[in-house]
């Protein structure tokens, strides 16, 4: 081949890089290649670009134009109408200059969120392998299950943007790092619907229920003391308001079927106080996402006898029977 033609290629292919990297519209992180949105809804989608800009938004499966202006600080915000099940679909973003989103599936969006016992990977922790993972992992090849994991953030301030992540394809090396319970639920979904599906785990070890609340949420509990900002962070899957700040506020919003929780450990020696913590979560989520009143499916915690951990935890009197039956 010609040099001087492979010279011109090379030289369009990086000017095409340089206009897609430097655009000023910027959707939200958790909007990527490879998303999966939810079908049959208006889904919200958010993002930025320069003040006072006008936002072009052309969605591939009904070519429709949507037309936004941007607030005093960037900010932008659109509800576009989805279709049944179905996809790859692109969605084109135009401020003056191109930033398009490819290989979007519409299906069934499910959101995971917790401690340990959802953060827990297939390949399990070391020396705590899970039974039948290693099968399961090789046999994960999917392309019509999408996986996306909310990158860890404890906070004091709430954050108008997660950490950047990026939706990844079902297959071995990329499941062998997601959650456990979030990979099985969104395989089991995917068979029996036989629809796309996408899954969010948003979960951190060791995590109390009052870190994934809002001040909001906590005014109800006077007990618990909600940090102010810059406060130095102690414990960073436990101090309040700080998991819900970093991980949780950034995609509240993000549309989904419905949400599944696995937590408690963390506030077994407080089951009085945990019964009336976790439904006002889970109202306050339901309220703020302007999702309607989503399915919220939650799994109890172990049988175990936390007495065993005195008096290396708190409280280690009690065990797990009093927080299930809260």
């Amino acid at each position: 081949m010609n040099v001087k033609f492979l010279k011109k290629i090379l030289t369009f292919g990086l000017i095409v890089f340089a206009i897609a990297a430097n655009a000023t519209v910027k959707p939200a992180s958790i909007f990527t290649d490879h998303m999966v949105l939810q079908q049959q809804s208006n889904v919200a989608i958010w993002g930025w670009a320069k003040p006072s800009a006008k936002v072009k938004i052309i969605t591939s499966w009904n070519k429709e134009n949507y037309s936004i202006t941007t607030d005093q600080n960037g900010k932008w915000k659109v509800k576009v109408a989805t279709p049944s099940a179905g996809g790859p679909y692109n969605i084109e973003f135009n401020d003056g200059e191109k930033l398009i989103l490819s290989d979007i599936l519409i299906g069934e969006v499910w959101f995971c969120g917790g401690q340990s016992n959802m953060e827990l990977p297939m390949k399990g922790y070391k020396g705590q392998p899970n039974i039948g993972s290693n099968e399961a992992i090789l046999k994960s090849k999917n392309p019509n299950i999408r996986l996306y994991t909310v990158p860890r953030s404890s906070i004091t301030e709430r954050q108008e943007n997660s950490k950047p992540s990026e939706w990844k394809l079902s297959e071995p090396e990329v499941v062998a790092n997601f959650s456990a319970t979030a990979y099985y639920f969104g395989t089991l979904l995917n068979e029996i619907l036989d629809v796309p599906v996408g899954i969010i785990n948003d979960s951190y070890s060791g995590s109390s229920i009052e870190a994934w609340m809002s001040p909001e949420d906590l005014k109800s509990f006077p007990e618990i003391k909600i940090p102010s900002k810059g406060d130095s962070i102690k414990e960073v899957s436990r101090t309040p308001t700080t998991l819900y700040n970093g991980m949780l506020y950034p995609v509240i919003g993000y549309s989904v079927k419905g949400a599944i929780w696995y937590q408690g450990e963390s506030n077994y020696e407080r089951p009085d106080q945990y019964e009336s913590l976790f439904p006002a979560m889970v109202s306050s989520w339901r309220k703020n996402w302007d999702n309607g009143e989503f399915p919220f499916y939650y799994a109890q915690i172990a049988p175990y006898n936390y007495a065993q951990l005195a008096p290396f935890h708190k409280g280690g009197k009690y065990n797990s029977a009093f927080l299930r039956d809260a």
